[in-house]
């Protein structure tokens, strides 16, 4: 008999901990499936911009390399051109496009063209270039350290992930009680595995936690790839061959990224496209920390929120999905992602310089102690 989970990680709120063995209580041995995002939620900070930057520092993408029609001018709302002849590297072309619109605040999914665009820029780079930047970055990764990396000095920066462990605790308690994990993440899909069999993986072996996350069961942005022959092929089936699945050099090498995007797309409601067609069925948890992540959540039938104190923003829209969905079928753990990033386990408990300092972190703290009457947060 399996025993009764208990979470110990210390930055688990005590509501949430309790709320999620009771969960995982009630779900045991029936290999329901979870789904979880990835940049924000498993590790601290994006690895799909992170790669980027790194693509764009060790110069394997720049602007003069790139189609005209992946470099469109545009005004973003500010009034600003963005467009190959602006004095901007790739990465600050690719942050205008995560809110390209005049609609600002009113346009529901504004960072769907960024994402999508950070993949369709790599093409002609092979699978190799992409997995060997993601290593690149691994390496600089430090737990609970704010460690930036640069596109260029002086231009956009971005957090190296790192692994949370009250994530990686959560998901070996799952597995123990035979929960189908899967990972969905609006970055490319060959870095987030790469990770996931190289870093999660590792960590859950660790943890006596079986084989790990399946390569098959990581879902980002794909585009077509094709061969020296000029054949086009789909992640998704590629992953029927062993080579392929275990990221051997001599194989990613041999196939170069297009800019055709793989349909659905993992961003906002394509994310519960991608559910759909590989899973078939309602989640049994889904776990999200941005408003990219809320028809996932909705979809599913219980919601886990990383909270991410530094996004006010996030919270006031979690709020509205929350009035609109089952509340008790909610539970809210507040983080920090900068200074000192970590699980916090309750909103008491954060820092009083960032407190102090932050007033989007007092706002986020503000929206979350509204939520204090549905016990989700101690």
């Amino acid at each position: 008999m399996i025993a009764t989970p208990k979470m110990e990680s210390p930055g688990w709120a005590s509501s949430v901990k309790q709320w999620l063995e009771n969960l995982i209580q009630a779900g045991s041995g029936k290999k329901l499936p979870v789904v979880f995002d990835f940049d924000n939620t498993i590790v601290c900070g994006d690895i799909g911009e992170a790669t980027l930057a790194m693509l764009v520092r060790d110069e394997f993408l720049k602007f003069n390399q790139l189609p005209e029609s992946l470099l469109l001018p545009f005004v973003s709302a500010d009034g600003k051109r963005h467009s190959a002849a602006s004095p901007i590297d790739l990465t600050e072309y690719y942050e205008a496009l995560l809110s390209p619109t005049v609609h600002g605040t009113l346009d529901p999914t504004p960072l769907a063209t960024g994402y999508a665009w950070a993949v369709e820029i790599m093409r002609g780079l092979s699978l190799g270039d992409v997995v060997r930047a993601t290593q690149k970055v691994h390496e600089l990764s430090r737990p609970h350290q704010e460690i930036t990396l640069e596109s260029a000095p002086g231009h956009t920066a971005y957090p190296v992930p790192f692994f949370r462990p009250e994530i990686i605790e959560l998901i070996m308690r799952l597995q123990e009680h035979e929960f189908d994990i899967w990972i969905v993440s609006a970055s490319n899909v060959w870095s987030v595995r790469w990770l996931v069999l190289n870093g999660l993986n590792p960590l859950l072996r660790a943890l006596r936690a079986g084989a790990g996350i399946a390569p098959d069961h990581v879902i980002g942005v794909s585009v077509l790839v094709s061969d020296t022959k000029g054949y086009l092929y789909k992640d998704a089936v590629l992953l029927r061959e062993q080579a392929y699945v275990t990221l051997q050099p001599e194989v990613f090498d041999a196939y170069r990224l297009t800019s055709w995007l793989q349909y659905p797309v993992p961003t906002y409601s394509g994310k519960v496209g991608v559910i759909w067609d590989a899973i078939g069925k309602q989640p049994y948890l889904a776990v999200g920390d941005s408003p990219g992540d809320h028809p996932m959540l909705a979809y599913s039938e219980n919601r886990l929120w990383i909270a991410r104190l530094e996004k006010p923003d996030y919270q006031k829209a979690t709020l509205k999905m929350v009035n609109i969905t089952e509340s008790n079928a909610w539970a809210f753990q507040p983080v920090l992602c900068r200074r000192y990033p970590s699980f916090v386990p309750s909103l008491d408990a954060v820092p009083s310089e960032i407190r102090e300092s932050s007033p989007k972190v007092r706002e986020s703290i503000d929206i979350l102690s509204s939520l204090r009457d549905t016990r989700k947060l101690p």
